[in-house]
């Protein structure tokens, strides 16, 4: 006799009745109801507790992965609802043995699995991201139930059982539609499957995930909306867009307006910080974690430093410092910055149908149109961040030509904004 983790005393073969290939006695169900109190075996790691009050329950007997021995009662024996027979127990513990065998999952974590089988991944979205969208900006909760809205296919499924085919099926039909919401929601599923297995809910790889899995089934969703274009403006209504930014009160009015000003991408002056100011040099130093990553990871991006011209810098004073984040969005309980709609819905309440991208496309065209200052193309391009001939070119060229920036980023202010006046 031995005891196990759960201080029962273990039996082996201590009945009579067929062999198995182990070398244990089988049970069967007529013993199984004159069994003293213990835990009897009947291979396979399967055994019946048997408890003195006669109550008789099945156990699993397994060696976790540390190593220790363990013993899991999974169900009471009987032909009940909610009881399971010999042979039912034997299936049990068979499944058991594989899902370890095969796939290293700890019998206990299984069992977590199949007694949730009822959480759907609906129910489980439901109950979880109104509490990640907590002190974000009420819009959050609105992007979590549209994005829930988008893959119907999944609400019915149980957790456990959604696999990637599932998750492709679903995305498949809003991906090239709209492909950045759909990396979103994509995204969003991750996160709620994740969060799944850390609860025990679901084992396995995310069949949501990009890297190694969703990356060979669908495009990058940046490319496919690059593909599509960002709305613009013509570059000589720009100053039509000024104006109307300037009769806005709010601060994502600012944002945009310092924005546009120095042609900067949605998310880098969303996420300007103080500490990224030199108001003495009137430059803005964007450290390269923030600036636009390429979809194939193979280059770093770098800081890019972006000389400010006096009337961004008047605007840029103007905000009360409440923060870190120079512009932080007016909607939100925590500090935090706008979210890349706001931007663009100022914009649209201004009566433009424009993106912040689609800004700097008409700073580019204006740009190669100007015959008064004849600017240099690769002078553009910096202005922009964007990467400036070859691979041999570039290992030439060193400057950030900040000074030559300066002189197109103030020409281009006095276009847009012609009027010098101090903000409100």
């Amino acid at each position: 006799m031995i005891r196990d983790g759960n201080n029962l005393t273990v039996l082996p073969g201590n009945s009579p009745g067929s062999h198995g290939g182990d070398g244990i006695v089988r049970l069967n169900a007529s013993q199984i109801k004159i069994l003293q109190p213990g835990a009897h075996a009947d291979g396979g790691g399967l055994y019946v507790i048997v408890r003195d009050n006669g109550a008789r329950f099945w156990a699993f007997r397994f060696m976790g992965k540390d190593g220790k021995r363990a013993l899991m009662e999974f169900a009471a024996v009987g032909d009940k609802e909610g009881q399971l027979s010999l042979s039912e127990a034997r299936d049990q513990a068979r499944a058991y043995r594989l899902a370890l065998k095969k796939d290293g999952i700890d019998p206990r974590h299984k069992k977590r699995i199949d007694d949730t089988t009822g959480t759907t991944f609906a129910d489980y979205w439901n109950s979880k991201y109104k509490a990640w969208c907590a002190g974000k900006h009420p819009d959050e909760e609105k992007a979590w139930q549209r994005s829930l809205r988008d893959v119907p296919n999944l609400h019915k499924l149980t957790l456990h059982e959604i696999d990637t085919p599932h998750i492709i099926e679903a995305l498949k039909k809003i991906w090239h539609e709209k492909p950045i919401t759909a990396n979103r929601t994509r995204g969003r599923i991750e996160r709620l499957l994740d969060a799944a297995k850390v609860e025990r809910l679901r084992s396995g790889d995310n069949p949501a995930a990009w890297r190694g899995n969703l990356k060979f089934m669908f495009p990058p969703a940046r490319k496919l909306n690059k593909k599509r274009g960002h709305a613009s403006v013509p570059y000589a209504k720009a100053p039509s867009l000024m104006a109307a930014l300037y009769d806005d009160p709010g601060r994502v009015a600012r944002c945009v307006e310092v924005g546009i000003l120095t042609v900067t991408r949605s998310q880098e002056i969303r996420l300007m910080e103080w500490t990224e100011i030199n108001f003495k040099k009137q430059t803005w130093l964007i450290p390269g974690e923030k600036m636009k990553i390429k979809e194939d990871g193979e280059q770093k991006p770098r800081d890019h430093l972006v000389p400010l011209t006096d009337q961004a810098i008047a605007i840029i004073q103007s905000m009360p410092r409440l923060g870190r984040y120079v512009f932080p969005s007016d909607h939100t309980v925590e500090h935090q910055p706008f979210f890349p709609n706001a931007l663009t819905n100022c914009i649209k309440r201004a009566g433009f149908a424009a993106t912040m991208h689609g800004m700097r496309t008409s700073f580019r065209n204006w740009g190669a149109d100007d015959s008064e200052h004849n600017f240099r193309r690769e002078v553009l391009e910096f202005c922009l961040a964007h990467r400036v001939g070859d691979e041999a070119e570039r290992s030439y060229w060193t400057s950030d030509m900040i000074n030559r920036r300066r002189v197109v980023m103030e020409a281009w202010t006095n276009f847009v904004k012609p009027q010098k006046r101090s903000h409100r």
